[in-house]
């Protein structure tokens, strides 16, 4: 008997195995025709990008064209519309591929190639990716490449930019906390040498050169720290300097009191006022005792002619601070302050002179 019963039991399991095996072909075979039922169907564009989540989107891409007069001491309009399209653009729609066109630029100077610069350093901090198309104009895109702009470029393999120059134009840049004071006093060197052929250093260009990165610093917050420092050889006679401070502008950083205010609305422009900061009527944004005296040093080192064509852009201001007949106030607003300067052998003897004195 006990025999019978386990060969009973051995057959059930058998047959209950072979019952499952049934089961499980039919539920895949079930399984099989839904999945080719399913990819049979066709799905919109829309539908494809709903549910496929790791669905690639290229970067998007913006164009920027420039303006013909690409001259910022002659047409600072011009290149203050240009830098606020390309804030437009990045802050509304997050393009991550700027493409900057000025191939059609026919004028351009050292300002607008320095704010150009300051501009796309800028960019870079931000992880976007600018192209530049340069000017197919011949004397403007020698100047592009003579100025040191290809220095801090690459193509688009990544590449650097050779471009072989026999002058010594430099641009500086920085958007940290630290300013270059080595490069900054060697190329002021290289310029006193270029005019008298003798090298020495030049104590007026390297004060306001650190009093204007100084004051890009700090009035800077974390993500605005980006100044840029460059040296343009004009001619024989003459070399151009610009600092470019990418950041809120000087008026923007000015503290004056409540009466101060009502009555600059009542009398004067923006223009008056700007001209009063470099006379040290207003207080430090930072409230330091010690600051705000940077702006009067600047102003008392052009008076005195030891520099020449001292000319200051910021926000909706451009003031010439050598000859006022030229100062305005623009149409534009400029988030920033721009200085432009020049040095000649007339203003090294003066300040040799006045050191002997």
């Amino acid at each position: 008997m006990k025999k019978q019963t386990k060969n009973i039991s051995i057959r059930q399991i058998k047959l209950k195995h072979k019952k499952l095996e049934r089961l499980r072909r039919k539920t895949l075979a079930k399984k099989r025709s839904r999945n080719i039922a399913n990819n049979n169907k066709k799905k919109s564009y829309s539908e494809k990008k709903t549910n496929n989540r790791n669905y690639y989107q290229p970067p998007k891409r913006v164009n920027i064209t420039a303006m013909a007069e690409f001259s910022l001491l002659q047409h600072p309009e011009n290149i203050i519309t240009f830098i606020k399209d390309i804030d437009n653009a990045i802050s509304k729609n997050r393009y991550k591929i700027v493409e900057l066109d000025i191939s059609a630029v026919i004028s351009i100077d050292i300002g607008c190639i320095s704010i150009l610069l300051a501009k796309i350093n800028k960019l870079t901090q931000k992880n976007i990716q600018t192209i530049c198309h340069l000017p197919k104009d011949p004397a403007c895109k020698k100047m592009f490449f003579e100025s040191g702009f290809s220095d801090h470029m690459r193509d688009l393999m990544g590449r650097k930019i050779f471009y072989s120059r026999k002058n010594n134009n430099l641009m500086v840049n920085r958007g940290f906390d630290k300013t270059s004071n080595e490069k900054v006093g060697l190329a002021i060197r290289d310029t006193v040498k270029h005019l008298t052929g003798v090298e020495n250093s030049f104590r007026p260009v390297y004060s306001i050169a650190q009093e204007m990165c100084a004051n890009s610093i700090e009035h800077a917050n974390e993500h605005n720290k980006n100044w840029l420092f460059s040296v343009w050889y004009k001619d024989e006679n003459s070399v151009c300097f610009t600092m470019t401070d990418i950041g809120s502008g000087i008026l923007g950083t000015l503290k004056r009191k409540f009466s101060q205010i009502i009555k600059e609305l009542l009398l004067t422009d923006n223009q008056d006022i700007l001209l009063r900061a470099f006379e040290k009527k207003y207080s430090s944004a930072t409230k330091d005792i010690n600051r705000n005296k940077g702006l009067p040093k600047i102003r008392n080192i052009a008076s005195e002619q030891y520099i020449h064509n001292l000319v200051v852009l910021t926000n909706d201001v451009l003031l010439d601070l050598s000859n006022n007949a030229n100062s305005k106030v623009l149409n534009k607003k400029f988030e920033g302050t721009f200085y432009y300067w020049e040095l000649n052998i007339n203003c090294i003897e003066i300040w040799k002179n006045r050191t002997l004195a």
